[in-house]
């Protein structure tokens, strides 16, 4: 090739130049194909916008689902602190000598063991105002299925 080869190169202003010999340059220690790059230059060059309107929207679904996992961990908490307050009525309902059905006692029973999950599964969740409350309850359970004297629907009546 001669310089004459390049010459209507030259006169596009010397980019038409500098693309083919950046091309045909390769230096073996940079891993850089100069291809690639400006295939990438020339692409953000002409959808811009539309990399920058993905962007804003990558970042938007991303607050949206902070924000709901933050939801769902206020929910579970509150569910949990209404477990511990049904919980604690149940059992100053037990102190007053209040009778239950067994059904009654079943389902705090699930309460319970959602609440001691939790318990469980978040250690830094305070938990001292139930735990006295679950072992009585828990006694009381047991007292009663060992003499058969649950509230029975024949003393509702």
């Amino acid at each position: 090739m001669s310089v004459q080869d390049f010459m209507p190169l030259l006169q596009m202003g010397g980019t038409g130049l500098l693309i083919i010999l950046a091309g045909l340059i390769r230096i073996p220690k940079l891993e850089v194909n100069i291809w690639t790059a400006l295939a990438h230059v020339v692409g953000r060059a002409l959808n811009g916008d539309v990399i920058t309107k993905v962007d804003k929207l990558t970042s938007d679904v991303n607050q949206l689902s902070s924000d709901f996992d933050v939801h769902l961990k206020l929910e579970e908490e509150e569910r949990v602190r209404s477990a511990r307050q049904r919980i604690l009525r149940f059992n100053d309902e037990l102190l007053l000598r209040g009778k239950h059905t067994k059904e009654h006692y079943d389902e705090i029973l699930e309460d319970i063991d959602r609440y001691e999950q939790y318990c469980l599964d978040h250690p830094d969740y305070r938990n001292n105002k139930a735990h006295r409350a679950i072992s009585n309850i828990k006694n009381e359970y047991d007292n009663h299925l060992i003499n058969h004297d649950f509230l029975g629907l024949q003393e509702v009546i």
